[in-house]
């Protein structure tokens, strides 16, 4: 738990060595009884969230207004470990040993280290993404009533959900099963970029070219019988083979002449612009002059003479481009001369006839082809009903683990709903209606107070039934609530003995005795205006001097 905060800037009265000090259950900052404002209390929950690892704090007004200055903080588990983060550099922290020596680390294993010391290492979720929603601070814009599950509104509504489910226990259990659907859902994708890039056949798209393939199929295997049948029996494969592979040769050879082709074109044109340039010359422009005598020849001479700068460029590019296409002729032929060798080097059989082994190769691949189309068909419909049945079962098994956190934080809301009113307001209802999207809300009331109400309830209801380890309440949510209710949660918070609760407050005396009782009794840090402020001044007054 989080047992001490001290800074060289705080002025807390009593406070001589500058420190505060906490304890597990109610932790109040005590603002003054007529509710003056600006005098630290926001401020110092945004240092307790510090202290946690968040970094509001850092960008606050009271950095604007002091600079930058380390927070020196004390948490104790197994035995005190004390740190200190400076403002200037918020993603440190330094580790103080007793012996003197000192240690820095990256922020982000300190919080993994508070994790650890919480027991709430999650895969894929973080310290701070677990506990940040629940330290509610001005300056921190998590306080949405309407969505209190949510650490701000730009979260998206899984996100939150996944928080809920890793806090209540069940993160174990449902991670294999978002892994599997997302591997499915993986899976679908691939199988479907393959068609669309071709790199599979994707010719067949449903069911009824599938049935049309299958009769074109039996028709082409009726032409290789009748085709076999003159031939007085069945093809030798090897033969078949020879064919089907001089065929395929014969494919690329045409190709392979192509690109020669069109390389020999264009080394042509390169020669072609090197040898006849695009310069007039000096009887061209005499014979300009015959036919239009008001033609200014001092003008177009410069303007050749620009052009001649050009021609130069362009030259050097011609040279270069030219230089680079020689390069690329001599593989370009020798793949043609390969592929002819190939060709001739197969060794066509004397029993069937170059006619016959062509028209019987061409409808054996195509045979195949319209096999293999069908083929990847019925391979996509099977990955379609894996994913549908994979995704029923995902979401049938995260429902039930869904219902039963629904269920328990929904009784543990109406128990302290029912102690905040004394049985007489209906209870907030959270509903989880699936792993992306949840309601809250308090049937037949969308007043504020109710809102807030219920926003209150959620986050202690999860700290009673969770492994949750604190939650942070500023005054700002407080004004809202009614008295009567109000009085109920202070009640609550000071029933709390073993986590930590933090909570900024003012106006103390209008809530009734027992109420500011208990308080006093819980009450950490007492600021008031003026001197009594957390940093000793109101920033937002005038000294004598101004006034």
């Amino acid at each position: 738990m989080l047992k001490e905060i001290s800074c060289p800037y705080f002025k807390t009265g009593g406070h001589a060595s500058n420190n505060i000090q906490f304890h597990k259950g109610l932790n109040v900052i005590l603002g003054a009884s007529n509710g003056a404002t600006s005098i630290g209390k926001s401020t110092a929950l945004l240092i307790i969230d510090f202290a946690f690892g968040g970094s509001a704090y850092a960008g606050s007004n009271a950095v604007s207004h002091l600079g930058s200055h380390s927070i020196n903080f004390t948490f104790e588990f197994d035995h005190p470990y004390q740190f200190s983060r400076d403002t200037a550099r918020p993603n440190e922290v330094v580790q103080h040993q007793a012996d003197g020596s000192t240690t820095t680390m990256p922020l982000q294993d300190f919080t993994s280290w508070l994790a650890t010391q919480y027991k709430l290492n999650y895969e894929k979720l973080t310290f701070r993404s677990i506990i940040s929603r629940f330290f509610r601070i001005y300056g921190k814009n998590n306080y949405d009533e309407k969505h209190p599950l949510q650490s701000m509104q730009s979260e998206s509504q899984a996100k939150a959900i996944d928080v809920l489910v890793a806090l209540s226990g069940y993160y174990e259990q449902m991670l294999p099963l978002r892994e599997l659907l997302q591997a499915v859902k993986e899976k679908s994708k691939a199988f479907q970029a393959a068609r669309k890039y071709q790199f599979v056949p994707s010719a067949v798209t449903k069911e009824s070219t599938y049935k049309e393939n299958l009769q074109k199929i039996s028709d082409l295997n009726e032409k290789k019988f009748q085709l076999e049948s003159q031939s007085n029996g069945a093809i030798n494969d090897s033969e078949l083979k020879k064919a089907n592979l001089i065929d395929e040769l014969q494919h690329k050879l045409y190709e392979a002449r192509l690109r020669l082709q069109e390389k020999e074109r264009r080394l042509h044109r390169i020669n072609l612009n090197l040898r006849l340039g695009v310069r007039p010359t000096e009887a061209d422009l005499d014979t300009l002059a015959t036919f239009f005598p008001h033609v200014n020849l001092e003008k177009l001479t410069n303007i050749e003479q620009f052009h001649n700068k050009i021609q130069a460029i362009l030259r050097d590019e011609l040279e270069a481009a030219k230089t680079e296409v020689e390069r690329e002729l001599p593989p370009l032929r020798n793949d043609v001369l390969q592929i002819q060798k190939q060709i001739e080097s197969i060794t066509p059989s004397m029993a069937y006839s170059k006619e016959f082994l062509t028209a019987y190769s061409r409808i054996d691949r195509k045979i195949h082809q319209l096999e293999d189309e069908n083929k990847i068909y019925l391979q996509g419909k099977e990955i379609a009903e894996e994913k549908k049945r994979t995704t029923a079962y995902c979401e049938e098994n995260s429902q039930i683990l869904l219902h039963k956190i629904e269920k328990s934080v929904n009784d543990k809301m109406e128990e302290i709903s029912d102690f905040i009113s004394e049985g007489k307001n209906i209870s907030p209802i959270m509903r989880l209606l699936s792993n992306n999207k949840y309601t809250f809300e308090t049937p037949n009331d969308t007043g504020t107070g109710t809102n807030y109400r219920g926003m209150l309830t959620y986050d202690f209801s999860l700290l009673k039934i969770t492994k949750l380890p604190a939650i942070a309440h500023d005054s700002l949510l407080f004004p809202h609530i009614s008295d009567e209710n109000l009085s109920k949660i202070i009640e609550l918070y000071a029933s709390e003995k073993e986590k930590q609760i933090f909570i900024a407050f003012d106006r103390y005396n209008n809530y009734g005795d027992h109420a500011a009782k208990l308080l006093k009794e819980h009450t950490v840090l007492t600021l008031d205006s003026g001197s009594q402020a957390l940093f000793g001044s109101q920033w937002g007054t005038k000294n004598d001097s101004e006034r």
